[in-house]
């Protein structure tokens, strides 16, 4: 088996037997590396072999010595302790070492290149001082990564709006936050009027403070066991988003504290409000949260909230208002004034909607928030580009029900080419399995549109559809919109048809063969050049490795083969669609 334990019985094995011999060698040049794996534990360390033996030239042949054995032997100790410390340097990198550990990371590595530059130069003192303090060097990185996870910095200011400042601990005096910064246990946030505010976790969770807040990071760890978040947050007054990872809902403990309410999150979209004395209004949008005040705990699930009072229990979950249709015939509209009337229906009930608008697609940045009573609002000094408009009903509790989905507004102007914008094409390039393909967007309803010199017909909200036939493995098309001014855009569209072919034809180093891989040393890299944009996942028997493809699709990854099964997958970094899976057999050769 290839696991660190063959490894030790490996070099075990080379002790027992080979270092028995006290008699020199000689060995033709043809037999180096299996010299070099015989007496010095690795195929690589031949360059030491060379610079240690005697060579005659005449006959092409090196002979080592009885001493140059002995020092062999202890270079076989030494290449045993450096493999075993590569694998161990893995998972802590895996584990946060890059951030915790930056420092004691950067010594292990110098210190693993100038033991392969020592290698590679023949220099056996120098080799052995090098692997030789890798060990301590990787316990020292260990030790300070498993003691700087235990920090209570473990929230950081991600984005903001406005005047957002923080606090250092529950006595400290408010100063301006600057992106970047870190929020440990007792710390405090505090937005001002028309200011946003965004916290990040490790985990991938995020909490989004709305204007005139004040919130304290009561408790924030790490349990280095299983990695899962233990986090607690008090709102003092105003209101935050709280949008748990996937990760952080299923394994994490987050905690909310809001007026005389404690909320145990199991969801990855809640919402609460706080007047900063008697009254918490909750509402969740996702999964369950448990609410608990006055010795009494609630369930409230998708789409119920409920209203705490000082000194009482929680409301029974109330049922929150549906979202508002849009009076918009399409979420994708192309206008040219600065300004717009936003229309919705309305819905039974509402005492209120608000209109949030933002020029990112996910609300977390750029935010602009309306109330009002009436079914349109007017949403004032568009800016060139996309701004994303939702709107949401509220009740007369003041629970706010869920969002409409995101409608985009594209703004142009006049004496500019007609924009085009093709779906589902972030990264300019758009992933298919199929050798058809129907691409589809949007452009100015008066434009004259064809796709690869073909007329294609535009609707009157502006989307048009343009099916492919017979797709190549990777073409790029034009569509070329012309208004009528006579001004002409050209979109430069690239298709890819992904096949097996194109993606499994990776070149193996440390190892050979085709849907069986024959593995010649633990340490085995596969690299290939596949397309940007893509994920790599490599799982060998339950081992699983990630790495994204660079700009040109080049990907590359190094790791500890078992024997088994290895599967590659292909993802799109982007939407996390999962392209072609391909299974593998590793053998030891």
């Amino acid at each position: 088996m290839l696991k660190t334990v063959y490894c030790g019985f490996f070099t075990l094995l080379i002790a027992s037997t080979v270092f028995a011999q006290t008699n020199p060698v000689t060995f033709p040049s043809s037999e180096l590396q299996q010299i070099a794996l015989r007496y010095s534990g690795n195929t690589l360390n031949w360059p030491v072999i060379v610079n240690l033996a005697d060579h005659d030239i005449p006959s092409n042949t090196f002979t080592l010595t009885s001493g140059d054995i002995l020092q062999l032997r202890s270079l076989s100790d030494v290449s045993a302790q450096v493999f075993e410390n590569e694998g161990k340097v893995e998972e802590l990198i895996s584990s946060g070492a890059t951030i915790f550990a930056k420092e004691q990371l950067n010594v292990v590595n110098t210190l693993q290149k100038e033991y392969i530059d020592a290698i590679q130069a023949g220099e056996l003192d120098l080799a052995l001082e090098k692997g030789t303090a890798i060990p301590a060097a990787v316990s020292e990185l260990e030790n300070t990564l498993n003691s700087n996870r235990l920090v209570q910095v473990q929230a950081q200011l991600e984005q903001k709006e406005g005047n957002v400042d923080k606090r250092l601990g529950l006595l400290g005096s408010w100063n301006d936050a600057i992106v970047g910064d870190l929020f440990k246990e007792s710390d405090g946030l505090r937005t001002l009027e028309e200011s946003y505010a965004s916290l990040a976790f490790t985990d991938g969770s995020s909490v989004l403070v709305d204007p005139n807040s004040v919130a304290v990071i009561r408790k924030s760890r790490i349990d280095k066991l299983d990695e899962s978040a233990d986090t607690e947050i008090s709102l003092v007054q105003g209101g935050l988003l709280a949008k748990l990872s996937a990760a952080g809902k299923e394994r994490s403990r987050y905690i909310l504290n809001a007026g005389a309410s404690t909320s145990e999150l199991k969801t990855q979209n809640f919402y609460a409000e706080s007047d900063g004395n008697e009254t918490v209004k909750l509402t969740n949008y996702d999964g369950a949260a448990d609410i608990s005040a006055n010795d009494v705990t609630i369930t409230i699930r998708k789409n119920e909230g409920t209203i705490v009072r000082e000194g009482q229990p929680p409301a029974d979950p109330i049922q929150l208002l549906p979202a508002p249709g849009l009076a918009w015939a399409t979420t994708d509209t192309i206008v040219y004034r600065d300004n717009i009337v936003f229309a919705f229906n309305s819905v039974p009930g509402a005492d209120s909607y608000r209109v949030q608008y933002s020029s990112s697609p996910s609300f977390d940045t750029d935010i602009n928030e309306l109330s009002l009573s009436t079914t349109s609002a007017n949403i004032p000094d568009l800016s060139l580009g996309r701004t994303y408009v939702r709107v949401q009903a509220v009740d007369n509790l003041g629970l706010r029900g869920p969002y409409t989905e995101p409608t985009r507004i594209i703004r142009n102007v006049d004496n500019q080419p007609p924009a085009v914008f093709i779906n589902d094409y972030e990264n300019n390039i758009i992933f298919t399995l199929e050798n058809s393909y129907m691409l589809s967007g949007v452009t100015e309803p008066d434009a004259k549109l064809e796709i690869d010199n073909r007329r294609v017909p535009i609707q009157l909200s502006g989307q048009f559809i343009y099916q492919i036939q017979n797709l190549q493995s990777d073409q790029t098309l034009v569509a070329k919109a012309t208004d009528g001014s006579g001004n002409t855009n050209e979109q430069p569209i690239r298709i890819v048809r992904l096949t097996e072919t194109d993606l499994f034809s990776f070149s193996l180093s440390g190892a050979s063969g085709g849907n069986i891989i024959r593995v010649n040393r633990p340490t085995v890299t596969l690299s290939a050049t596949a397309y940007p944009g893509l994920e790599v996942l490599i799982n060998n028997e339950g081992n699983i490795r990630r790495v994204q493809t660079d700009s040109q699709g080049r990907w590359g990854i190094t790791m500890n083969m078992q024997e088994g099964e290895l599967s590659v997958t292909f993802r799109d970094v982007r939407s996390g669609v999962d392209y072609l899976t391909k299974s593998f057999t590793v053998q030891a050769n």
